[in-house]
């Protein structure tokens, strides 16, 4: 039986929003399960005014959500004033192997308790208690890998979650979840096939989304991809440009250049593939992440790319973690939210001469 909950019952204002070109999704992590981090910080975003919450596909991490979204649907409620609507809530399922969907390993018999992996996690996934005692909190972990590049005695590795496109996307149609976001890898002639697993499903939803990353395809594969995902899903679909997956929080000096796309920005590689795909002049809705933050959106303008959205993961993720275990504090509370919407407006003030339906 279909789980009903308030927090999950239309996209009707996602879609206005992204018609309009003031789309924003917090991204929480396909990979991240701290169910009271993402508590959290749907409950920051919910009274910031996000559009959709983009979630790990777990039952609990749903839940989770859920209540932070209801915390912060009931807290506006106490201000007459407010006007807070809920954010959808997306699932992200993959398809193929891809970047968002792995974890840190740890090899204990080699950790000779440095700390160096305490120093760069930017969800303080790792904890070092006493010299001789080393903790790892894997449900932080959102598969950054930037760890794995500091640690001298390799004792930390990343290692792919196994997809179950079917089943998983069955679980989350059970819970109610009417948004999905599926993610390909490189193998982009596999989706076709694994989409036939999964289409007789997709009725049942009433927006999908594909992930198409600058780091696993080149320009040409990026425009295949982008055909692709519309001829079998169709117009109204909602395309993430997806430049360097978890990077906006991320210090440059541990960011990885892999090949590809040379001379372009790590932050300017998600509008690259925006760009690309806007030549195809599909009717889809083109939102950005990978790398976003601040300055994303204008930054896209800058570059001739007309985008409906903007995603922010690992960014908003570092800015709102000295707040997330202080959110009891009323003032502590409001310098989150006041933080969260600072992103949340970053994509939604807009020139109305710039609205249009579709890019």
């Amino acid at each position: 039986m279909l789980i009903e909950d308030t927090a999950i019952k239309s996209t009707d204002h996602a879609v206005d929003a992204l018609k309009k070109k003031q789309f924003f999704k917090l991204v929480c992590g396909a990979s991240l399960t701290d169910l009271h981090m993402i508590e959290n910080l749907c409950f920051v975003f919910t009274l910031a005014g996000a559009h959709m919450i983009d979630l790990a596909p777990k039952a609990d991490v749903i839940f989770a959500a859920r209540r932070g979204v209801e915390k912060g649907i009931s807290y506006s409620m106490l201000n007459p004033q407010s006007s807070i609507l809920n954010p959808v809530l997306m699932a992200s399922i993959q398809l193929d192997k891809d970047p968002h969907f792995r974890k840190v390993e740890v090899d204990n018999s080699l950790c000779d308790v440095c700390g160096a992996c305490v120093k760069v996690c930017p969800t303080e996934a790792f904890k070092i208690p006493s010299s001789k005692s080393f903790i790892y909190s894997v449900e932080r972990c959102f598969g950054c890998g930037i760890c794995p590049s500091v640690c001298h005695v390799s004792a930390l590795n990343m290692i792919d979650v196994k997809p179950t496109p079917r089943e998983t996307l069955k679980e989350m149609l059970l819970l109610g979840v009417k948004v999905i976001e599926f993610h390909f890898g490189e193998n982009v002639a596999k989706l076709e096939l694994i989409w036939d697993e999964v289409k007789d499903l997709v009725n049942d939803l009433e927006l999908i989304s594909f992930s198409i990353g600058s780091e696993l395809l080149t320009d040409e594969n990026i425009k295949f991809a982008a055909n692709l995902c519309y001829k079998l899903a169709g117009e109204g679909i909602i395309l993430q440009c997806d430049g360097v997956p978890m990077s906006g929080g991320i210090e440059d000096k541990y960011k990885v250049k892999k090949n590809g796309n040379n001379g372009i920005k790590i932050k300017e590689k998600c509008i690259h593939v925006a760009k690309i795909i806007q030549e195809e002049k599909l009717p889809v809705y083109l939102q950005i992440s990978g790398g976003t933050d601040y300055d994303s959106y204008s930054r896209s303008l800058e570059y001739g790319v007309s985008i409906n959205g903007v995603a922010i993961g690992s960014f908003a993720r570092k800015l709102l973690m000295p707040y997330l275990n202080q959110l009891n504090d009323e003032n502590k509370l409001i310098e989150a939210v006041q933080v969260a919407r600072s992103l949340v407006d970053s994509a939604t003030r807009r020139n109305p001469g710039e609205i249009k339906t579709y890019g």
